[in-house]
């Protein structure tokens, strides 16, 4: 029976100052109403398990991080969209609200120099958390820079959410049977173009083929105007653009068990087909002309680049953010020939823990917020990336974002996971832009990196 000396007001301020015992992991009531009802707990249900749990205040205790109090965890990522370090700002606000006993200090790469910034990151005192693309994660764990998290996601407490996250993530995360990352996002590149310059063209359907490309190109390009554009920097990333039309003459890196170069003769065709495309047609920018961020991007935004490839989550800065004065499409790269194989390029990002990291468990608190659907769902709509999760997708605003999700993703064909791809593709890459600059053939281009290949594996 209620205590009838006590006025409502007391009895009210009593209870919220009730601890809630959770394996010692003591909070008020007030804090656990807080936390029950955020995560979608109606308050009636909440309010009884609270009253079931209370407890007189006990002693005060140390945090469940009392080997790590007041925890800062770094985590260290490319950005994905001009306002990324603005999102992460309220990111970290809601986290460490979750988190009390734990900051999070975002920063950012540069990607034209990722590989280097890890790198000379892992040598010294390492974010605590790194976000790790496919291109490298298997160069780091076997270089002993990550963390083997196993025993966490292996704990019966993840199950449910180990089981959310697609399978194929953990087979790339996996390194002698231990799991050194988890999956969290997903990027496809392809082709954008101005809808308005092809109908102006009297193109209605954007070209299935190559031919039917460089037809369009050809019509499209003016004084004013490129046709087509693609970047050719390896800094800026220019691999993804050629990788779709190797991909779609069934060449690749390397043989599909990984133990030879497939490059020579296979890809010879489609590198010479770009090259062509500057060297011949003069439909693109010849070699050099433009960077991709400073021109190729500027130059498709005030419409004198008709089709550019370019990186799909761009899709929700150009429909979403910062709409541009013309009508935006998506496309693949071209088939071969009609009826040949299309092939989208994408790879994928993973949150990993540092073995250096002081702070584990606290950084694996950090992956575990982050990947999970609450957080890295509107995260990815945010930023126009995919997620890898299999029990729920992003709520995309762009319209070309979900057409790139239903019908470009299931057709990705990404890289070729082992230690020295990314240098594979570093060393192979001036030969593949010997071929655009017109100084060898595409043929004599990838005997060359061919032989490179073959010299790198196993090595």
């Amino acid at each position: 029976m209620r205590n009838p000396t006590l006025n409502f007001t007391t009895r009210q301020r009593l209870r919220d100052e009730a601890i809630v015992d959770f394996r010692d992991g003591f909070i008020n009531r007030r804090e656990f109403m807080r936390r029950a009802t955020a995560i979608g707990v109606s308050a009636a249900f909440a309010s009884r398990i609270a009253d079931a749990v209370a407890a007189p205040a006990p002693v005060a205790k140390r945090s469940r991080w009392s080997k790590q109090a007041e925890a800062t965890i770094t985590i260290i990522k490319g950005p994905h969209h001009p306002q990324d370090p603005q999102f992460w700002e309220t990111m970290k606000a809601e986290f460490e609200t979750a988190h009390p006993d734990i900051a999070l200090n975002p920063t950012f790469f540069d990607w034209a120099t990722m590989d280097a910034e890890l790198t000379a990151g892992y040598a010294g005192e390492p974010p605590d958390v790194v976000y790790l693309v496919d291109l490298v994660l298997a160069k780091f764990v076997n270089a002993g820079q990550v963390a083997d998290i196993t025993a966490m996601v292996d704990a019966e407490d993840y199950a449910a959410e180990k089981a959310a996250i697609a399978p194929f993530t953990w087979d790339v995360t996996s390194f002698d049977d231990k799991t050194y990352g988890v999956g969290a996002l997903g990027a496809a590149f392809g082709i954008f173009y101005n809808a308005d310059l092809l109908e102006a063209a009297g193109i209605s359907e954007f070209p299935a083929t190559r031919d039917e490309l460089v037809e369009a190109a050809t019509a499209l390009t003016t004084d004013q105007v490129w046709g087509f554009a693609f970047r050719d920097a390896f800094t800026d990333y220019a691999h993804w653009d050629w990788l779709p039309y190797v991909h779609n003459d069934d060449a690749d890196v390397m043989t599909a068990d990984l133990t030879a170069q497939n490059l020579d003769p296979a890809a010879a065709a489609a590198t010479q087909y770009l090259a062509d495309m500057k060297l011949v047609h003069k439909v693109a920018p010849e070699a050099g002309a433009y960077d991709w961020l400073t021109g190729n991007r500027p130059l498709f935004e005030a419409g004198r680049i008709a089709i550019l490839h370019d990186e799909y989550p761009q899709a929700v800065v150009w429909e979403v953010d910062q709409p541009l004065p013309f009508r935006l499409g998506v496309a693949q790269a071209p088939a071969t020939v009609e009826g040949g194989k299309r092939s989208t390029m994408g790879n994928f990002g993973y949150a990993t823990v540092s073995e250096k990291s002081p702070n584990k468990e606290a950084a694996w608190e950090v992956v575990k917020w982050w990947t999970s659907a609450e957080v890295i769902n509107p995260y990815a709509a945010q930023i126009g990336l995919q997620t890898v999760r299999v029990d729920s997708s992003p709520p995309y605003e762009s319209e070309l974002l979900q057409t790139v999700q239903e019908l470009y993703v299931p057709e990705v064909q990404g890289i070729q996971v082992t230690e020295n791809y990314y240098e594979m593709l570093t060393n192979i890459w001036p030969e593949v832009e010997r071929a655009y600059r017109g100084e060898q053939t595409g043929e004599e281009a990838m005997v060359k990196a061919g032989e490179i290949v073959n010299g790198l594996i196993g090595g």
